[in-house]
């Protein structure tokens, strides 16, 4: 029964992509500068119903989760305990795009959003100089 178990884990986990997601913000910055990619900035917040549905859209849809492993790095950050000076945040989900120089790159997504929008707005981001 545990061999299942474990078999049923695999396989369950296998199918669905992961965001790599970085240990805080400090790391982030020093992970986006060392390989010269953006950084994802997601304020979330417990309870908030947005925040679930846009975690899931980072962290299940294969397509976004591979297009930020590949492009950016992603730190999460909870809303009542991360508020970074520079980066205006009332409401969760909030997500920022910032250049490793702590820069902001173009709006930032307010609320959820389904993934073939949030793609869009990722790629909007990539090829953003």
């Amino acid at each position: 029964m545990y061999k299942i178990f474990l078999i049923l884990i695999f396989v369950t986990t296998s199918l669905f992509a992961v965001t790599d997601w970085a240990e805080d913000y400090k790391s982030a910055l020093k992970e986006a500068k060392s390989q010269q990619k953006k950084v994802l900035v997601y304020f979330t917040k417990e309870g908030c119903e947005k925040c679930d549905e846009m975690a899931w859209t980072m962290n299940s849809d294969q397509d976004v989760s591979e297009y930020i492993n590949t492009h950016f790095v992603a730190v999460a950050l909870d809303l009542d305990y991360d508020r970074r000076q520079g980066l205006k945040v009332y409401s969760a989900p909030t997500i920022y795009f910032i250049n490793f120089n702590e820069k902001q790159i173009g709006d930032p997504v307010i609320g959820a959003l389904g993934p073939k929008t949030f793609l869009l707005k990722l790629n909007e981001v990539e090829n953003t100089k």
